[in-house]
């Protein structure tokens, strides 16, 4: 990440965090999707504090799913973040539809826009130098789509994207760079609030497509950094098995980091090193002889004695003592038997 934006500036920010976190689920009925501790801290935490050391004095947040969850967390650690401004939906009002609903916030100049399940560290500097160079209503951060069959794919020509999806007539495909996907991350210029339709509406259908159709230009920066989709829980342990195979880069908080063994750990109270190898650990009790390989354990969950977990993601409950998970996600409230599915 860039240096530290003027405070002079003013620009804000918003973070979407209002989601339901469907292909999570059951996790997410109990746990919203911001407040996963993606390496060791919450997703929501670690974007709205990477806003903060940029320079962001001011960021809105949506909440609709177990919104007072995602509430509670952030003004805890209120010294960490800027200051927040919380926008609740009673009705879920999709990607575009929260910026409408926080327009009197949004106001004042360009801002920018975080979705809260992906796991980045976005250069703000130069995603806003651009935006603000080429002075387009739209830049967007997007990397290579290497999965355009399962995420959407965004059409370019030169620095401008020109369609979103597969089979935009009108198109040169001569002139047609590779297929790029959005990270969530992008700048948007205040104008566009008053082009949102009312009620629940998406950036793409309903602004992006639209401005296209209009003859107006969407311009688009790439993201050079590591960057994963969040959305199913083997998105989840991938990304973060990844992140210690490069050593990082940690968020604050997330603990210490052993390159030897691959372990990156926040518990700081334990008395001796755990047999893991390959593991993001919470502050999570692991029982004498357990073993851990290649796997994620979230704060509060329990493992067994002599029970042995490798490519799995304990989210939360117990593992039995003795038990043997492999590749599975593992899951319950605090104290109950964790059940194991398929990682999907």
């Amino acid at each position: 990440m860039s240096g530290v934006l003027p405070s002079s500036t003013g620009v804000r920010a918003f973070l979407l965090a209002a989601g339901r976190g469907v292909r999570f689920r059951p996790v997410t009925e109990a746990i919203p999707k911001p407040l996963f501790p993606f390496l060791n801290v919450p997703l929501a935490r670690a974007h709205l504090a990477r806003l903060h050391r940029f320079g962001v004095a001011e960021a809105g947040v949506n909440l609709h799913h177990l919104g007072r969850q995602i509430e509670q967390d952030l003004v805890d650690h209120a010294p960490e973040l800027p200051k927040l401004h919380f926008f609740r939906e009673r009705d879920l009002l999709g990607t575009a539809g929260g910026l409408k609903n926080a327009a009197g916030f949004l106001s004042s100049g360009d801002f920018l826009v975080v979705n809260s399940d992906a796991a980045i560290e976005p250069d703000y500097g130069s995603l806003l130098r651009r935006h603000r160079e080429s002075g387009r209503p739209a830049t967007l951060l997007v990397v290579a789509n290497r999965e355009p069959d399962r995420y959407t794919p965004l059409q370019s020509e030169g620095d401008r994207i020109t369609g979103f999806g597969r089979g935009q007539a009108g198109r040169d495909p001569d002139r047609e760079g590779p297929p790029l996907l959005y990270t969530g991350v992008c700048v948007l210029a205040p104008r566009l609030l008053a082009q949102i339709p009312a009620g629940e509406t998406s950036l793409v259908g309903d602004l992006w497509e639209r401005l296209l159709e209009r003859g107006e230009e969407i311009g688009w920066i790439d993201h050079e950094g590591f960057f994963a989709d969040l959305g199913r829980p083997s998105d989840f342990l991938r990304a973060s098995l990844e992140a210690l195979s490069r050593g990082g880069p940690f968020p604050p908080g997330a603990g210490t980091f052993d390159a030897k063994s691959g372990i990156l750990l926040d518990r700081p109270h334990a008395e001796a090193r755990p047999d893991a190898i390959g593991c993001v650990i919470g502050d999570a009790a692991l029982g004498t002889g357990a073993r851990l390989r290649n796997s994620v354990v979230w704060k509060g969950a329990e493992v067994g004695a002599g029970a042995s977990l490798e490519g799995c993601l304990l989210a939360g409950g117990t593992v039995s003592p003795g038990a043997r998970h492999d590749n599975a996600l593992l899951w319950a409230l605090p104290g109950v038997p964790a059940i194991a599915t398929p990682l999907s």
